[in-house]
């Protein structure tokens, strides 16, 4: 319980602060949408071009691991898109940011630090191998899933105008393409895109407190509470029973799939939000009431890969 509130404490204290700081007027409500622009279109490009061209992988192929991770994942996702749709009515583009919502963890904010308390060294090799392949895939299929729904954009030659010039598709690409190269990275470069991307994670916290004093938490509580139940409980659990009952996956790689599923929600899918200005107040909404509540649900689940 201490470790993983310990963890949290810090991402939730940036998120007040946010909102604190724009609910008493230290900061411009506009403030928060610049911020979150400087996320989406600099730091969050740099940082995927930073991890996929610098990333050192192991000489393994983990398909049961990465098959239990991602078809949970595809579950939880394909899930909150038809309830959103249905049930609450939602048109195709915010249905797919419900869907990324309740997808999304928290990766690199909680999950690393969470796993490296918990396990150590033992979550390193299965740790990497997640990392490098989560948030580009996430990401790419939510932006290719967004810009398909949006309106006029049935188009295969429109939604790839649209995609060549996404920031995110960008670093992803360019970072991919700088790792086949084999070229090595130049330490002032490293540095730069070091300092660069790390800024990323407080920032996007800080714009997402900020969205807080105008969308509160989403306006739908039903929906908020979805997102949640699916992020926190649903999710986690696809990944342990795919990993423990249907692939032959180590108990080790088992432990760190089941607590990077179980994580919050991730910033990434607040800034997808932002940046089509949809669903903002419901994503901002369900990473603060998701990080909140995962001081109990991570507790739960810590304590079940652990037995």
């Amino acid at each position: 319980m201490t470790a993983a509130f310990l963890t949290i404490l810090p991402i939730f204290a940036t998120i007040m602060l946010g909102w604190g700081a724009t609910q008493y007027r230290f900061v411009e409500e506009k403030t928060g949408e610049s911020v979150s622009d400087y996320v989406f279109v600099i730091a969050i490009p740099l940082l995927m071009f930073r991890t996929l061209a610098t990333s050192k992988l192991p000489d393994l192929q983990p398909w049961p691991y990465w098959l239990s991770y991602f078809i949970a994942l595809a579950v939880v996702w394909i899930i909150a898109t038809s309830v959103t749709r249905r049930a609450f009515a939602r048109d195709a583009t915010e249905s797919v940011i419900v869907g990324f919502s309740s997808a999304q963890a928290n990766t690199v904010l909680i999950g690393i630090p969470l796993l490296a308390r918990v396990f150590g060294d033992l979550a390193l090799v299965p740790l990497v191998l997640l990392l490098a392949v989560h948030t580009p895939i996430t990401i790419t299929a939510a932006t290719l899933m967004v810009e398909k729904a949006g309106p006029g954009t049935n188009r295969s030659a429109v939604i790839f105008q649209k995609l060549i010039k996404n920031p995110l598709i960008l670093g992803i690409a360019a970072g991919s393409i700088f790792r086949l190269s084999g070229f090595p990275m130049p330490d002032p470069a490293l540095a730069f895109l070091k300092l660069v991307g790390d800024s990323a994670a407080p920032c996007a916290l800080f714009a997402m407190g900020a969205a807080l004093t105008r969308y509160g938490l989403g306006g739908e509580p039903r929906l908020l509470a979805v997102i949640v139940f699916l992020k926190l409980i649903a999710f986690p659990s696809g990944v342990y029973l795919l990993a423990t009952w249907v692939f032959p996956v180590p108990p080790a790689w088992v432990a760190v799939g089941t607590l990077l599923a179980a994580c919050p929600c991730g910033v990434n899918a607040y800034l997808l939000a932002q940046r089509y200005n949809i669903g903002v107040g419901l994503t901002s909404g369900a990473i603060a009431a998701s990080t909140v509540l995962s001081v109990v649900t991570l507790t739960f689940w810590v304590w079940l890969v652990s037995g």
